[in-house]
């Protein structure tokens, strides 16, 4: 039974590191695959759209690689460049959007490719940024965990290239140009709108405007609905499959012979494929962002506090029943009634321990929880590095004094009290 149980915790785990990276990929990139789709489907001649996303793409690595040289993200020249990227991709959509409007319905092909090399210089380096993140500090760079986390993360982006291929063909299959540029400009105008969104906060942030209430209000709202555009979107693509399934289900017209016919069947079929292809995996993008987020961010239910061992003020925790790795928590009730908790971990390099409060000066007693092999803040869900247990700053636990002997962990409750109001 032990086996069993520990090949299902084994699982369970592994399962965890896949989703982190397939939902973050899948939410960073799928608004910009699906309308990078459609706007090859209705682009003449296609390779100028093409070289504007091989352009993008080679600027956003460029970026990255520089990024690299910087691994705190203090670099204020990167985080101002970072933050005009995201005012120029809205200020361009919006002229996009304009030159759709008045130039007759017709496709403009400048607009669009500088607004998909921008959108990517913005959108890759936080989707490269995510393959460091791989290996985790003591880790070995062939560990099984290691390649979990890069199956996820090419997971993610397979299912971003096949929504994407799916919105190319079906968008392509319309048969009215006039639809054609109906769909294309809701889905310009629903990136647009996004990216207005975050602009506005980004000129907050540069000192280009003040923070009004409206300012405020929209950040808030931004931070709370990030997934509005991701819907948007995919609802624009199902109402675009389910026109072209009703306008495809059988040939209009007369055929000189039965090869003709024959054709237009098929091809008729091929649409209403692509089409469902399409509706397979926007259900697989909600899936991905809904669920699958939900179970790879939701804290487990609180743990109950271990037993330790209460003499003379002193508390003792034998090393062997916290030595596993995972994390422990314990309780200590305070003469002022206070309940304050604390955790101990084994790090994963020598045999050293972290102990500290579970709380921190960021997150106050949200506490913490543990997610696979990572130790995660309820308040903020920021993973802690388990080295650093014990260190102060960020939303690290808050560390107090402790000793070990004799394979012992021994804590004078003074610590403990001194820090009793933060648990109120």
């Amino acid at each position: 039974m032990k086996k069993v149980h520990c090949s299902r915790n084994f699982c369970y785990r592994g399962v965890i590191k896949i989703l982190k990276y397939l939902v973050a990929v899948t939410f960073d990139l799928n608004t910009f695959a699906i309308l990078s789709g459609i706007l090859l489907s209705c682009s003449r001649p296609k390779k100028i759209i093409k070289y504007a996303n091989i352009t993008g793409f080679m600027l956003g690595l460029i970026i990255f690689l520089y990024r690299l040289s910087d691994p705190k993200g203090t670099n204020l020249f990167l985080m101002s460049f970072n933050r005009w990227l995201l005012v120029a991709v809205a200020g361009v959509s919006i002229i996009a959007v304009i030159i759709f409007l008045l130039n007759n319905k017709k496709i403009s092909l400048w607009p669009l490719s500088l607004l998909i090399i921008l959108s990517l210089m913005s959108i890759t380096p936080p989707i490269l940024q995510y393959t460091r993140e791989f290996v985790y500090f003591g880790e070995s760079g062939i560990s099984s965990n290691a390649m979990l986390r890069a199956l996820g993360f090419c997971l993610g982006l397979i299912a971003c290239f096949l929504i994407s291929l799916s919105a190319f063909e079906v968008h392509k299959a319309l048969k009215s140009e006039k639809y054609k540029f109906i769909f294309a400009l809701i889905s310009i105008i629903i990136f647009s709108l996004e990216y207005i969104s975050s602009a506005i906060s980004a000129l907050q942030r540069l000192k280009i405007i003040p923070l009004s209430d409206f300012v405020f209000d929209l950040m808030i709202w931004r931070g709370e609905n990030s997934n509005a555009f991701i819907f948007a979107q995919i609802i624009l693509c199902v109402v675009m499959l389910i026109f072209v399934i009703f306008t495809h289900l059988k040939p209009v017209g007369n055929f000189a012979n039965n090869a003709l016919l024959r054709k237009e069947k098929a091809k008729l079929r091929n649409s209403r494929r692509w089409s469902w292809s399409l509706l397979i995996w926007c259900a697989a993008s909600i899936f991905i962002i809904i669920v699958l987020h939900y179970y790879d961010t939701k804290p487990p239910a609180e743990v109950e506090p271990e037993s330790y061992t209460l003499e003379n003020n002193i508390i003792s925790i034998p090393l062997e029943q916290v030595g596993d790795g995972h994390l422990h928590k314990f309780l200590f009730k305070s003469p002022g009634g206070f309940n304050v908790k604390f955790l101990v971990v084994k790090k994963p390099i020598g045999t050293s321990y972290g102990l500290g409060l579970d709380c921190c000066e960021i997150c106050g007693v949200a506490g913490y929880f543990e997610r696979g092999d990572e130790i995660v803040c309820r308040r903020c869900d920021v993973v802690m590095n388990k080295n650093t247990i014990g260190f102060k700053g960020g939303c690290n636990p808050i560390p107090f004094e402790y000793s070990i002997k004799n394979k012992i962990i021994y804590i004078d409750v003074k610590e403990l009290i001194k820090h009793e109001r933060r648990f109120k």
